[in-house]
């Protein structure tokens, strides 16, 4: 897969797909895999500019909420935080998207544990 793949990426994190392309490459995931990792880049991307937000502003909450959006509208695949997990540790990586000040839960059941700890 080249750096220039077809999916287009526009708005606020539409420089960073070519780096995450490459990433992706060197990560070795498969064209279609990779294909699939810049659709939800793309769809985010659209998502952030149409809330008016900037890659600085993908807290957990707002992934979160992505998300929720994301399977609100039909979506069925890439539908979890967990599915964003590569373009986010890329995006922090480059730091352009904020890296959590503790590990993010990575099943329900912890967040549920989570907020049940601080409420």
């Amino acid at each position: 897969m080249s750096s220039r793949s077809k999916v287009r990426v526009r708005g606020p994190l539409e420089a960073f797909a070519p780096g995450f392309s490459d990433e992706l490459r060197g990560l070795g995931y498969t064209p279609v895999s990779a294909v699939f990792q810049l659709q939800l880049m793309a769809h985010a991307s659209r998502w952030l500019r149409e809330a008016g937000l900037g890659s600085d502003a993908l807290t957990g909450d707002v992934v979160e909420r992505f998300v929720a959006e994301r399977r609100a509208a039909g979506y069925t695949n890439y539908v979890t935080a967990r599915a964003m997990a590569p373009l986010l540790g890329y995006l922090r990586a480059i730091g352009v998207a904020p890296v959590p000040l503790r590990p993010e839960p990575a099943t329900p059941a912890e967040r549920v544990l989570e907020r049940f700890g601080t409420t």
